[in-house]
């Protein structure tokens, strides 16, 4: 017997009591939970010890960030297509090694152009590889509880950097920032890596099951459709929109517009935290609690907007997010108190989180499974050039006004703007069956 036909012959036996693509899902967050060494927020940790050993510039630090993304938006686009037709195994094994090789050569670094190869490696393998191939794939498994699926993911990618971080500073603190970065390796190899090489596949269909866990009943011998299961019939229906059926719709270009924008106003408030507060009198101890409270939104969001979005429409909770976002803003713009940066914090991670949650819901939603790693590919793009731009227009803004405030300002527009291009972003009509 074939490994292949061993494997598919374990998964549907596995899917007799557990549906496979739980495991799937699991084994998709395992690998954003490993990705956490590529984030920035860990890499905030390296920043002292790296420069004080080796005299690098702050500067100099962050162009390997911006590189790195810039690489991974290009990348974005070409990876999608690939995981629509041979799955996201392989594009995740070869991020998550890419990540992990990337922490090795970094705790062996000696100057700043190795430095910048491997972290730009990571970053791009981070954008352009693992951000990829991870969403697509659960929602080519789950559509009656896609939400609640691809919302594990998101938030176990966030459970990883709320642990990596405090345990990359105790690492760095006990045995050296070089220990820390072999630390992070390790755990990209164990946690990352194996479980996508051993676990994920493509979709249901290449291993004998059908989506949602159909099979289940199937292997009782009854029809999907009267085994109590609403909608399960439908569910193999589901329109197959080819990639050049939907860039011909005005609706992806709404919504591809909107996140876009609204990732330009997101990115452009977060860089510049942490100095805008303390410019309005809050402490830099209290600015810390604020970030900390952010994080925490937004986790609890990512899981209440999976579980909301398999009851809610996915478009409506679009518009309260983007909406969110806009209320946040303006509440930043007259923070001067502590509550009310508290405030700003809970309004914005939870928008930020929830909009991140619901694009690839509300896409599936639309245009089905069969395309969602091209499209999910070309509109991670978009947002991560809308996070590049946002922060750039801040710093702009700030070294001609010295102020913050006319930026937020704009990014309240973009975010009330968004929010309009959502609504109009209505369900396109379903291509024409003889044309698929």
């Amino acid at each position: 017997m074939r490994p292949a036909d061993r494997t598919a012959g374990l998964a549907r036996a596995i899917s007799a009591r557990v549906y496979y693509g739980w495991f799937v899902a699991i084994a998709a967050g395992a690998a954003e939970f490993g990705n956490a060494a590529s984030s920035i927020t860990v890499l905030t940790f390296f920043v002292i010890p790296m420069t004080d050993e080796f005299g690098w510039s702050r500067t100099e630090i962050s162009g390997a960030t911006s590189v790195g993304a810039i690489l991974g938006a290009a990348l974005a686009p070409f990876t999608g297509r690939m995981v629509d037709r041979v799955g996201s195994r392989m594009v995740l094994v070869v991020g998550g090694v890419a990540v992990a090789a990337a922490c090795f050569y970094l705790a062996a670094a000696q100057t700043l152009v190795g430095f910048y190869v491997a972290f730009t490696i990571a970053r791009t393998a981070d954008q352009g590889l693992i951000k990829i191939g991870t969403t697509p794939v659960v929602t080519k498994w789950f559509r009656r509880y896609r939400g609640r699926a691809i919302s594990v993911v998101f938030f176990t990618g966030m459970l990883g950097v709320i642990t990596m971080a405090p345990l990359v500073q105790l690492v760095i603190a006990a045995w050296g920032w070089r220990a820390a970065w072999v630390m992070l390796g390790v755990v990209m190899a164990l946690v990352g890596v194996l479980p996508s090489a051993l676990i994920v596949r493509r979709q249901p269909e290449d291993i004998g099951l059908r989506v949602d866990g159909a099979s289940l009943y199937e292997a009782q011998g009854l029809p999907a459709a009267d085994a109590g299961v609403p909608g399960q019939a439908s569910l193999d229906l589901e329109p197959r929109w080819r990639l050049g059926q939907i860039l011909r719709t005005p609706t992806f270009w709404l919504l591809l517009v909107s996140l876009f924008v609204v990732s330009t106003a997101s990115s452009g408030v977060v860089l510049h935290l942490m100095p805008y507060i303390t410019e309005r009198g809050i402490s830099s101890g209290s600015a810390v609690g604020i970030i900390s409270v952010f994080t925490a939104s937004g986790a609890v969001s990512t899981v209440a907007v999976g579980v909301l979005s398999d009851r809610t429409p996915p478009r409506l909770l679009m518009v309260v997010g983007y909406l969110l976002s806009a209320s946040a803003m303006g509440m930043l713009i007259v923070t001067d108190t502590l509550p009310e940066a508290f405030l700003f914090a809970v309004l914005q991670g939870t928008a930020a989180s929830g909009i991140n949650v619901l694009a690839p819901i509300l896409l599936a939603s639309y245009y089905g499974r069969w395309a969602m790693g091209s499209i999910y590919g070309i509109t991670r793009a978009a947002q991560v050039v809308g996070f590049a731009l946002g922060a750039l227009i801040s710093g702009v803004v700030y070294d001609s006004t010295g102020s913050y405030r006319d930026a937020f300002t704009l990014f309240l527009v973009i975010a009330v703007a968004s929010s309009l291009l959502v609504i109009i972003a209505k369900r396109p009509a379903p291509p024409d069956a003889g044309a698929v």
